[in-house]
């Protein structure tokens, strides 16, 4: 086994990245009241309107525990950010929905996950975008394979 650290350069580097883009996020949704994992709950119940999406279809998306997105429901339901509907398929679960707030602040999501973008791509040329968006779908793939 190597103990050549430069081989783990990229690794530690994909971290930092992960963890000052999430810092960054939560700074920028602070002044909306919620965090990034609540932002992206609202993102995901707007992309799928319409859909019967329930704590398990978050679970899977967030990839978290099903006792944190619990806590996090309770906290979005207590903020009128989402109702929590009785799922006529499956009487021990719930289907969720935004409520016409989580609506609206789906907007200002919008507007803040722009400005990372803008600030995270800041000094990158397209070419160098298109090239990293790539990458990372390429690490995405290889360990979505390795998990399965």
């Amino acid at each position: 086994m190597s103990t050549d650290t430069t081989a783990h350069l990229p690794l530690i580097k994909l971290h930092t990245a992960d963890h000052l883009t999430y810092l960054r996020a939560n700074h920028l949704l602070k002044q909306h009241g919620i965090t990034i994992q609540q932002a992206l709950i609202i993102q995901y119940l707007a992309w799928h309107a319409g859909h019967s999406i329930n704590q398990k279809n978050i679970e899977l998306y967030l990839g978290i525990s099903n006792p944190s997105v619990t806590s996090l429901m309770k906290t979005m339901v207590a903020k009128n950010l989402i109702r929590r509907l009785p799922d006529r398929s499956d009487a021990r679960s719930y289907l969720l929905c935004l409520t016409p707030q989580g609506q609206q602040l789906q907007e200002s999501i919008c507007k803040a996950f722009e400005q990372l973008s803008f600030e995270v791509n800041s000094g990158l040329t397209e070419d160098e975008q298109e090239q990293l968006n790539h990458l990372l779908d390429k690490i995405t793939n290889n360990l979505t394979a390795v998990l399965r």
